[in-house]
């Protein structure tokens, strides 16, 4: 194997230790499942942003990681082994059974796989870990599968759009971010940091607005408005930041979460966790409709695009007449064609200007008739100058009441058309 090969995985797997190493100085000391398990996302991002046929590599070491990570931790090697055999294994068949799907993992499709691979990867390693110490040291089976899985989902929720946003693989697609929009979105991820602040390690809130744990969702605001502005790695990036700020000060002792639970027999990390899924969930979906709207646009775009190309190779001109308002709408290369822009041909006047005296009365008649849309016969007509032969071709829409809606049309120039055009210095 070459040692190149190897990069990317060994990176991999050093992240990997970093993580849980943090994971497990936050999580304090846990006798069976942590509640923080950021791992699982560094091992779903990783299988996802590497080829499957590279897969081998990246699993050994993602696997020692572990095992190392164990060994600090004074574990015994074969729980290690087990340990990783179940989440990091579980992980693997998952991201492989939602790799072989055939919608692309962009998007609300990439929302749709990244919940599918974080519910069913943390439900199903979870329900072995619980088993397992259930039978080994008779820990409650419920508990700890709601601790498992909750930990690793949250895990793969926070890092992997982070991983997935700022590398190759993009959950997003989108162009530069003008310079307003990256001011304003500056602004919105410094505030969120500020308002992260003032909820969990600040009385402010409390002196000012004689408030305390409504104040945790003013970050969540400036997260939607960072995700808007920035997309999907910015927002990636603000929940990864409030989850950072929010497990330290939360192991600090500090923060609503941890008087919250003072009120009630909860778990101040757990009940953080499930805010933290939320903002992830907020950021994810706001990108992926972010990004369908910016995509749709893009199709639009470029769709008009080989329409008007089409239409300008093969001299013609499309066009829709309102006859409601008797104003028209243009597609195709106008000015070459009529001579003038499409701005000056947007009333009925105005384009009957451009026609024959000879041929205004009969064109006007077949656009307000009122025919019902069934086929009919192509009308040729001349323009003004009474050189250029066109040949309509137009279709009426009624509307329920048997009103006139909607007439669209094509024009067709023929090449004595095209030739007195460049004639008029067109």
């Amino acid at each position: 194997m070459k040692s190149n090969n190897l990069v990317a995985p060994l990176a991999w797997a050093v992240v990997y230790f970093l993580f849980g190493f943090a994971s497990h100085e936050l999580n304090g000391a846990f006798i069976a499942s942590g509640y923080i398990w950021l791992p699982a996302g560094i091992t779903v991002g990783a299988l996802l942003l590497t080829p499957t046929a590279r897969w081998f590599p990246l699993l050994v070491l993602l696997v020692a990681a572990q095992v190392l990570l164990g060994w600090i931790e004074q574990r015994e090697l074969w729980r290690m082994m087990l340990f990783s055999l179940d989440e990091i294994g579980v992980a693997a068949i998952v991201v492989w059974l939602v790799r072989r799907a055939p919608f692309p993992m962009e998007g609300l499709f990439f929302v749709r796989g990244l919940l599918i691979i974080g519910v069913s990867a943390s439900v199903v390693s979870g329900i072995f870990g619980a088993a397992w110490f259930q039978l080994t040291q008779g820990l409650s089976f419920l508990q700890t599968l709601r601790i498992w899985a909750l930990s690793d989902l949250v895990g793969i929720l926070i890092m992997t759009p982070v991983l997935a946003g700022w590398s190759q693989f993009r959950a997003t697609r989108s162009g530069g971010i003008a310079r307003t929009e990256f001011l304003l979105g500056l602004a919105s991820f410094v505030a969120m940091v500020a308002s992260a602040y003032m909820a969990f390690d600040s009385h402010i809130d409390r002196l000012v607005f004689d408030v305390q744990f409504s104040t945790t969702y003013v970050p969540l605001f400036f997260i939607a408005l960072v995700t808007l502005l920035w997309g999907g790695r910015g927002g990636a990036l603000s929940v990864a930041v409030l989850s950072l700020m929010a497990f330290v000060y939360n192991s600090l002792g500090r923060g609503p979460f941890v008087e919250l639970v003072q009120l009630h027999s909860s778990n101040a990390l757990l009940e953080l966790q499930v805010y933290l899924a939320v903002a992830s969930l907020l950021s994810l979906l706001i990108s992926a409709l972010k990004t369908t709207r910016e995509q749709l646009h893009e199709d639009v775009a470029r769709w008009k695009n080989e329409v008007e190309l089409s239409l300008s190779a093969s001299r013609q001109l499309a066009y829709t007449l309102d006859p409601q308002q008797l104003v028209f709408t243009w597609s195709g290369d106008v000015e070459a064609l009529l001579g003038s822009p499409a701005t000056q041909l947007h009333t009925l006047d105005q384009v009957l200007r451009q026609v024959s005296p000879l041929d205004q009365a009969r064109l006007r008649q077949r656009w307000l008739d009122g025919d019902d849309g069934d086929e009919r016969a192509d009308m040729p007509f001349r323009l003004q100058d009474g050189g250029a032969v066109v040949l309509d071709s137009s279709r009426s829409l009624l509307d329920a009441e048997d009103r006139l809606a909607l007439v669209a049309g094509v024009w067709r120039f023929s090449d004595k058309a095209q030739d007195t055009a460049e004639g008029r210095g067109v």
